[in-house]
């Protein structure tokens, strides 16, 4: 495992160092590198690859284990999840995003801003993204004329407010998954270095507000499988982000799994398994009536959601073709090689070590299954795994077929959700399979190196991808 780490950290950045020599279009996940400066550039990946070397990897380990133990309080982690979580909304502000550049934000911008007499309804009331655009809109013709703000301006603020909702969150996710510091800060850190990060990142679109949402309900699902905690909560919790962007429907599968691994433990208790179930259907039946209604008393009830506001973009055509491109907003048919190489890019840009780590898990997995059980030794776990691969096998079938209008560079933020779910799967499985030989106290130094070098060269690749977006376009 040492070498194949250094191998893919070695590979991460020297495709970074080379970015400059391929071409853009095939490349587009790495670009951004190009535009930093040569002495940082090559600075910030010559640091990266010193922590290949096991000395240098385990001064820069004790230097941040010293820090750790300096730190007061530890015994109260709510009081540092908090701070850190608001630390990050600075830094969130400081590098946000200064172009209108990516998906639909310009669109959005002038949509919003625009107040004629014949303003489209769409404009407050949309299918697409239900109260997302009917937060934002509401926001912006109380407080422009008090504050005079934009709208690409309320956007950022939500965006960063939304990022640090989703690091508190995290944080506590982290919490309940991690065995110890070493788990809980990889797991922290493997997430919060991947390049969707930077929906936080004062981002213009409408995939902020839902992925804190995604977030919290993954914490939700998982103390839910962990113990007592109603289902309802959960399903709850993803039946209000389905209202703010539809594209997380995509997690009603796994939902479903938890209910049936929750209604299990039932056995000869029909009564609770019904109860167990109607936790799950009932919130997201109640939500959808609920926005059903509040969408038809604006005038953009259910027949707008049937025709202009149909899913599939512009064309209304959903998915990736097959066989033939028919309209402008289709580029490619689905098993060709530009979409093979787009689908590609897009999960490198938005997390470079989350289809690694899926590999090892699969490989190691494949090795250990006779052992597979001590891995994961309490039923909880074994829930929140079974979970976590329905949620993320979900997402990225999902990300393969949908087709993005505007093409895979510019719809990145679409699938950029994605990355949350399947890299924290990787994190979580990585941390059960990486200790499982005699030696547990060498399997824990060895994780810990493996995860100081894949956190620095994924936080090298997207904290160029993020300071590329505070560059004008």
């Amino acid at each position: 495992m040492s070498w194949f780490v250094r191998f893919a950290a070695l590979g991460v950045v020297g495709l970074h160092l080379v970015a400059g020599w391929l071409p853009e279009e095939s490349a587009w996940s790495v670009w951004p590198y190009t535009v930093l400066p040569l002495p940082v550039a090559f600075g910030a990946a010559f640091g990266v690859l010193l922590l290949t070397i096991t000395p240098v990897n385990d001064t820069v380990r004790r230097l941040g284990r010293s820090l750790w133990d300096r730190l007061p309080a530890k015994s109260r982690p709510r009081r540092w999840f908090a701070l850190v979580a608001l630390l990050s909304g600075c830094l969130f502000w400081l590098l946000r995003i200064r172009h209108l550049g990516w998906g639909d934000a310009a669109f959005i911008v002038k949509a919003l801003e625009y107040t004629g007499e014949d303003r489209p309804i769409w404009t407050i009331y949309n299918w697409q993204s239900p109260l997302t655009i009917f937060l934002h809109a509401r926001l912006w013709l109380l407080l422009n004329p008090v504050l005079d703000i934009g709208v690409d301006a309320l956007y950022a603020i939500t965006s960063v407010l939304s990022g640090i909702a989703f690091v508190y969150v995290l944080l506590h996710l982290a919490d309940q998954l991690g065995r110890d510091t070493l788990e809980k800060w990889l797991i922290f850190g493997m997430v919060t270095t991947t390049g969707a990060m930077q929906l936080f990142f004062g981002y213009v679109e409408n995939y902020t507000i839902m992925s804190a949402g995604l977030m919290l309900t993954l914490y939700l699902s998982v103390r839910c499988l962990r113990g007592p905690l109603n289902l309802a909560w959960p399903s709850t919790a993803l039946a209000m982000t389905n209202a703010f962007h539809p594209s997380t429907i995509v997690m009603w599968p796994a939902m479903f799994f938890m209910a049936w691994w929750k209604a299990r433990e039932q056995r000869g208790a029909e009564e609770a398994r019904l109860r167990i179930w109607g936790a799950l259907v009932a919130p997201p039946l109640v939500v959808f009536i609920a926005l059903a209604l509040f969408m038809t008393l604006g005038g953009h009830g259910i027949t707008a959601l049937l025709s202009n506001d149909r899913p599939g973009g512009a064309d209304g055509i959903p998915f990736v073709p097959l066989d033939e491109v028919k309209t402008p907003w289709q580029h490619y048919t689905m098993f060709s090689l530009a979409h093979l190489l787009d689908w590609a890019n897009e999960h490198f840009l938005i997390s470079p070590f989350g289809f690694f780590l899926l590999a090892y898990g699969l490989i190691a997995g494949a090795r250990r299954a006779s052992s597979i059980a001590s891995l994961y030794r309490d039923p909880w776990e074994r829930g929140t795994l079974g979970f976590l691969i329905i949620a993320s096998a979900a997402y990225l079938a999902w990300t393969f077929v949908w087709n993005p209008d505007y093409g895979g560079r510019k719809d990145w933020d679409l699938f950029a959700p994605s990355a949350f779910v399947y890299t924290l799967l990787a994190s979580y499985a990585w941390t059960r399979q990486a200790t499982v030989s005699s030696n547990e106290l060498q399997d824990k130094v060895a994780l810990a190196r493996h995860a100081l070098l894949l956190m620095a060269a994924s936080g090298l690749h997207s904290g160029a991808w993020i300071y590329s977006n505070t560059l004008p376009r």
